[in-house]
């Protein structure tokens, strides 16, 4: 059987996009850095549904009665399954499954849009390599891939006009309001820019818009599957716009041009209107263009928007730049063709090697931090009976302390700690205003009697009580502080 030059040709593009494609899953490997601050709480989380079942009450606090919603307790039980049964280890590996998952159909989702391998590899491996740094042990490895699905969903209907695709849609609604409850409504946000195209308007596309009004409205509906709920369902509308919240906690704060991850975010999405403005022949549609400027503007108000731009605004210029391709020769020799594929091969290893080392330097650091402060706590449970302490810490520290069983002040689940949530009391107000030195501290000791106060060094209270003499230090080590009530 002959076979043509053109032919050959075509089994050796194929074989080095099965190379670069391998090449595009690297960036998965940042997943192995280590353990986000959050995990001890979600872990704590999944633990106490698996032993008492879903709480109504917060359990793990000084603070008695605070009503509360566990928006992640599907997540938790995931990730404490997972720990339980396969360590640190098996947490990291279960988000690189879900980031691949993600880079997987980011990538599919491109290519269905734009018909253009070149564009569609080239825009999912660059921003794969922007969405890793929001790769770590938290819902969100769950909420990324939802949006990713949603989309892809969305896109397989418009263009093959199959209302099948629209079936999974409530699924991953009812997915994400056990998953990750504060992000479900995002789920109808990103669907705003479809209706609004599906519409006979100026610009719009105008598809058939009765299977997607019914989609949503079975979306809403099957919302309610969850243990919480309306409470549940309305959770980011009681959390968002505490001045608190916005102040303390740094992916809520608008991005700085003058820090890196400013720079990095604002770069990125200088990148993508460059591409607009230079590239004229291009076209795009309404849905597209809601889809970025939307997004933008959530980027712009938080850093934690920039994950939505990456997954909503980037695609489009898949399909604005389709008609963009590298010049191709038919008559690469077959040397060419396996110098690339070693390249190719080199540059897998390269990367391999040095996101291994960034892993080891990363988790050396990291895990100092978390060695002193469990070495604290593991001091604080040899000294007396947990029944026995009233412990503060301040908002980093306490999930780890409620791991262990030690019921502590405040913790990193920042809207668990508003009023609007807990229906009792604003303890993060109080805690922010003592922070900033307009509460006085023995106002909030008085009121709390604290037996133990965990401390770091940047807190107020270090301070305070290195002077107090109602106050003895029983342990210190270089970055943590324990005072004990005399």
């Amino acid at each position: 059987m002959e076979v043509t030059i053109e032919e050959i040709h075509d089994i050796n593009n194929k074989k080095n996009r099965r190379l670069l494609i391998f090449l595009m899953f690297i960036p998965c490997l940042i997943a192995l850095k280590g353990l986000d601050n959050d995990i001890w709480f979600l872990l704590n989380h999944g633990r106490y549904v698996f032993e008492n079942g879903i709480p109504y009450i917060e359990p793990f606090t000084i603070h008695k009665g605070l009503e509360f919603v566990m928006q992640q307790w599907l997540s938790a039980c995931i990730f404490w399954i997972t720990y339980s049964n396969f360590g640190a280890i098996g947490l990291q590996f279960l988000v690189m499954l879900c980031f691949g998952t993600s880079i997987f159909f980011m990538y599919k989702l491109c290519l269905k849009v734009s018909e253009n391998f070149f564009i569609s590899y080239s825009i999912t491996i660059v921003t794969s390599l922007m969405v890793s740094l929001f790769m770590v042990t938290r819902p969100e490895i769950f909420s990324n891939l939802i949006f990713v699905l949603e989309l892809y969903l969305m896109e397989s209907y418009i263009l093959s006009d199959n209302k099948k695709y629209l079936y999974f849609m409530p699924v991953l609604s009812i997915l994400l309001i056990n998953l990750h409850a504060a992000m479900w409504p995002m789920l109808f946000i990103i669907l705003i820019p479809y209706i609004l195209d599906s519409l006979k308007v100026p610009f719009a596309q105008g598809f058939e818009k009765k299977p997607l009004l019914l989609t949503t409205c079975s979306m809403l509906l099957v919302g309610f599957l969850n243990p919480y709920g309306i409470d549940a369902m309305t959770y980011l509308f009681r959390s968002c716009g505490n001045h608190e919240i916005n102040t303390m906690v740094t992916e809520m704060r608008p991005p700085f041009i003058n820090s890196v991850a400013g720079a990095l975010v604002y770069c990125s999405m200088l990148i993508v209107i460059l591409f607009y403005c230079f590239y004229r022949r291009g076209t795009t549609k309404l849905r597209y263009v809601l889809l970025t400027l939307g997004t933008a503007y959530m980027t712009i108000s938080s850093v934690r928007g920039f994950l939505f731009f990456l997954i909503c605004g980037v695609f489009p210029l898949a399909y604005y730049l389709k008609d963009l391709r590298p010049p191709v020769r038919q008559n690469n020799s077959s040397n060419k063709t396996l110098l690339l594929r070693k390249i190719l091969i080199g540059l897998i290893v390269l990367s391999i090697l040095f996101l291994v080392y960034q892993k080891v330097i990363f988790e050396t650091e990291s895990n100092k931090e978390y060695k002193l402060l469990n070495e604290t706590i593991q001091f604080i449970l040899e000294k007396e009976d947990v029944k026995n302490i009233k412990l503060y810490t301040g908002y980093n520290d306490g999930g780890m302390t409620e791991f262990y069983g030690i019921p502590s002040y405040i913790d990193p689940r920042a809207e668990v700690f508003i009023k609007k949530n807990n229906k009792k009391s604003d303890i993060m107000n109080e805690y922010f205003q003592m922070q900033q030195g307009s509460l006085y501290y023995k106002d909030v000791l008085k009121k709390y009697q604290f037996t133990d106060l965990l401390v770091t060094k940047d807190d107020i209270l270090y301070t305070y009580l290195k002077h107090d003499r109602g106050y003895k230090i029983t342990f210190s080590n270089k970055k943590y502080t324990l005072f004990e009530k005399i």
